[in-house]
């Protein structure tokens, strides 16, 4: 059974494999620079939940503020086999859930230019596509489109 758990120190070995994993499915390389966090989610961000099954992580994702009254979304990821079971959307209501929590007025994030089924969840979701960014890494460089909601 899938559940939805804050994410504690254990959980960064499977934490940082499943980003690797799904960022390597996407054709990414991860990028020390871009991939910084993974070393430590629990100190990148101000709170990040995993999605578990019999122990294994399955599914992240992760909130930090990022400015006066705003939240930047980040670390979405599920493994393929459990995309499409409605947990994605688990993960994120309880991002926002945390984020209303914490009386902040927006939230934003970035997802990659090609990842239209990305684009479409999070449109499903209420966020509305607010501009584009080129994000640099020491390995090279990732298109980003940016996407906001507000609370």
């Amino acid at each position: 059974m899938v559940r939805v758990v804050p994410y504690q120190p254990g959980h960064q070995p499977g934490f940082a494999a499943l980003v690797v994993e799904v960022l390597s499915e996407l054709g990414y390389t991860p990028d020390p620079v871009l991939e910084a966090d993974l070393a430590d989610p629990g100190a990148a961000y101000d709170a990040a939940w995993v999605a578990e099954d019999e122990g294994g992580v399955v599914g992240t994702v992760a909130v930090r503020r990022s400015g006066e009254g705003e939240a930047e979304l980040k670390r979405m990821y599920l493994l393929p086999a459990y995309r499409r079971r409605g947990l994605g959307r688990q993960l994120l209501g309880t991002a926002l859930a945390w984020a209303r929590s914490q009386h902040l007025g927006a939230v934003h994030l970035d997802t990659g230019s090609f990842m239209v089924d990305a684009q479409r969840f999070y449109e499903s979701a209420g966020f509305k596509r607010s501009g584009s960014r080129t994000e640099l890494g020491e390995r090279g460089s990732r298109c980003e489109v940016l996407y906001r909601l507000e609370l």
